[in-house]
């Protein structure tokens, strides 16, 4: 294996991979092995779903469909309780940078090779690990998006030409806060013309192999091994899950609630009239695609049923018998589990997070990220969002032991703000305070300074209260430090 020793860094490094179409459903397989489907809305045509007229006239002979894709030009967002709460879930992190260590793995999935990475704290060992099961398409580790071509410019004009790696800057943020992550190449990237043999398990569960590997790693923790499903991905893991014993937490980040089927239509018929495509077309299309899966969903297929974007008809049966059922697997696999929906999610409506807290009963956890697209970054800058990182990095240090924190963190555990957010003043108290003086410093979010001035401890203890009543309300950053260390943390005033 090869290794590296590195250093966070929030800058995204630029890629010459290639990639499938970055409007691909959140929810829908493509392998390379033939034409994929993809969801661009293109003003001078749509591309053909199917690739054989045997197979557009068997879509044109099919009646009726499952259901009608829900209308979502006017998505109604129900009770989104939480969103309010997503400060709180995010500004009582410290910022401590940790050196991590990269390696390139690799592990035997359904007779393929899988190529990942594995990143971990430098120091410490035994540490709760973090699988990133990634969303639809030919992803690589990096979940690598080039913003060019198809509908980008119409669709994400603020983010032409730049290139996102939402799964390598989630990883480097979990490392940074004491987790291992796995990160891995998915089948149809690595084995774009050599993938032999379509099968539900090799396209759909590689997942299920990388939790074997971990387990024969002795620098990870294998009573606490954690997936994140991004989009399609969060459909999989509580099925995976629910058939082990060796999952300790499931975090869903965009997942979709809704068939797929359903979800594909819509994104269709809405990228086409929201980019000026053709929309009759698009409408055609969409009613193929729910016509197809009431075929396969009714068990009305047969040998002669054509392949999918390159799947089987009977591997759809098999995906949609598990991913119809995601909120009845998430209450069966009855783990800590996190949802986050991501508020201008193009892909995955504001809607589905409501439909997954009105049907999953063993957590309460549903969050929506403000301000977020699908690849869990702004539209205006490239970066995996710091909100969604120090959200899931919160609820991890809830649910989640961490054996690997950085030392100067360990130093200020019983570091202490509260309460937080407050409103007039709030205290700052360390237990275990040897060094007798502290220098403190309050700033607010854009560097100015607010307070400094110096703690003195009496014994091993400083408690200091702290009345900020003219203070503006908003974000600020409080740091202690003495000669040989310094943490930060955030909080509020409201």
């Amino acid at each position: 294996m090869n290794s590296q020793l590195m250093v966070r860094s929030r800058t995204p490094q630029t890629s010459s991979s290639s990639r499938l179409s970055v409007c691909h459903s959140s929810s829908i397989p493509f392998t390379s092995t033939i034409t994929p489907l993809l969801l661009v809305a293109e003003s001078k045509e749509q591309k053909q779903l199917f690739h054989s007229s045997q197979q557009s006239s068997f879509l044109k002979s099919s009646s009726t469909s499952h259901s009608q894709p829900y209308s979502m030009f006017n998505p109604t967002i129900k009770n989104m309780k939480k969103q309010s709460i997503l400060l709180l879930a995010f500004l009582l992190l410290s910022y401590i940078s940790i050196a991590q260590t990269a390696e390139n793995i690799t592990f035997m999935h359904e007779g393929k090779t899988i190529y990942g990475t594995f990143t971990k704290p430098s120091t410490g060992s035994d540490h709760p690990t973090i699988i990133i099961n990634p969303g639809s398409g030919a992803n690589d580790r990096d979940g690598t998006i080039p913003m060019v071509g198809g509908n980008i410019a119409c669709l994400y004009p603020n983010l032409l030409n730049d290139t996102l790696k939402p799964y390598a800057q989630l990883g480097e943020a979990l490392v940074d806060s004491g987790y291992a992550v796995l990160r891995y190449d998915k089948v149809e990237y690595t084995y774009s013309s050599s993938l032999g043999e379509v099968t539900f398990e090799k396209l759909w569960l590689p997942v299920n192999s990388a939790i074997n590997y971990l387990k024969t790693r002795s620098d990870v923790d294998t009573n606490n091994i954690v997936l994140i499903g991004h989009s399609e991905g969060s459909s999989l893991i509580s099925y995976i899950a629910k058939k082990r014993t060796d999952v300790k937490a499931l975090i869903s980040v965009a997942g979709p609630r809704t068939p797929f089927d359903s979800l594909l239509a819509y994104q269709v018929v809405h990228f086409a009239d929201t980019c000026n495509g053709n929309v009759n077309q698009a409408v055609m299309q969409s009613n193929q695609i729910l016509q197809y899966f009431n075929t396969v969903r009714t068990n009305s297929w047969d040998s002669t049923t054509p392949p999918f974007a390159g799947v089987p008809a009977s591997e759809w049966y098999k995906y949609i018998q598990i991913t119809d059922s995601v909120a009845i697997n998430y209450n069966q696999a009855n783990l800590p589990t996190l949802f986050l929906g991501l508020e201008r999610d193009l892909n995955v409506p504001n809607e589905e997070l409501t439909r997954f807290e009105n049907e999953v009963t063993i957590t309460n956890d549903f969050w929506m990220i403000p301000n977020l697209n699908h690849y869990m970054t702004t539209y205006s800058s490239p970066d995996v969002s710091q909100a969604l990182t120090d959200t899931i990095i919160h609820w991890l240090r809830k649910n989640v032991l961490i054996s690997a924190v950085s030392s100067t963190e360990k130093q200020f555990h019983n570091f202490q703000l509260y309460p937080n957010p407050f409103q007039s003043g709030f205290t700052i108290k360390i237990d275990q305070a040897h060094d007798s003086n502290w220098n403190l410093t309050i700033k607010s979010i854009t560097g100015n300074e607010i307070l400094n001035k110096t703690l003195k401890s009496d014994g091993n203890r400083i408690s200091q209260n702290l009345q900020l009543p003219n203070l503006t309300s908003g974000v600020y950053f409080v740091s202690l430090q003495n000669e040989k260390q310094q943490v930060t943390k955030r909080i509020v005033k409201l």
